[in-house]
């Protein structure tokens, strides 16, 4: 019986090892909830990967609301907001952007999935699931009301993402950060630079 137990707990703590090793393996990096100077239209987010191997995610889902992004051969009698997938792979290390309606709301940086649907001003719980449903990250879930983090018009950053400062932290107040202003990378679809770092290391990050 002893040996019984000792084995079942060998299990439960490798089982939740394992747990711990495959949560934030892919990360919600940064969201440009507020759109661009542009448009306030074009949105777009931003994945992580937080190995050091590629990570194909073929039947993976983002989700907010009633929004649904699957990533994947696009199903037409499957609910998904994603119009076009251009690759499901995020490199090791690497990034993986979405960018809403077209390729245009980052002009000079190539979306790896276009999709429709939008985000909220007033805030978003935001959740992110492998191919088995199991969820794998999620972003402004601690928020109250609105966002955590990130500007809209008229601030002294407008239009400034949201943007995670540890890519393997939790979801929480203290570990999202606007935009500085200073760090950015990429053009919106007017040519006007972005308070954002598409595909590109978080002006935040430390």
């Amino acid at each position: 019986m002893r040996k019984t137990f000792i084995g079942l707990a060998l299990v439960a703590l490798c089982a939740t090892n394992l747990q711990g090793q495959d949560l934030r393996r892919v990360a919600i990096n940064e969201i440009a909830w507020a759109g661009t100077q542009a448009s306030p239209n074009d949105e777009w987010l931003e994945l992580v990967n937080n190995t050091d191997r590629e990570i194909d995610l073929t039947g993976w889902v983002l989700r907010w609301g009633e929004e649904l992004i699957r990533i994947g051969p696009i199903d037409k009698e499957v609910e998904n907001s994603a119009q076009e997938v251009r690759r499901t792979v995020i490199p090791a290390r690497g990034f993986y952007l979405l960018e809403r309606s077209d390729d245009t709301t980052v002009n000079d940086v190539e979306a790896d999935v276009i999709y429709t649907g939008s985000l909220r001003n007033d805030g978003e719980k935001l959740e992110l699931l492998d191919e088995r449903g199991i969820l794998v990250d999620g972003a402004n879930a601690t928020a109250e009301t609105g966002w955590l983090a990130g500007t809209g018009n008229g601030e002294p950053v407008p239009y400034a993402t949201m943007e995670r400062i540890n890519a393997r932290g939790p979801d929480t107040a203290d570990n999202w950060a606007s935009n500085n202003g200073t760090d950015r990378q990429g053009k919106d679809a007017k040519d006007n630079g972005l308070n954002g770092t598409p595909k590109a290391r978080n002006s935040q990050t430390r």
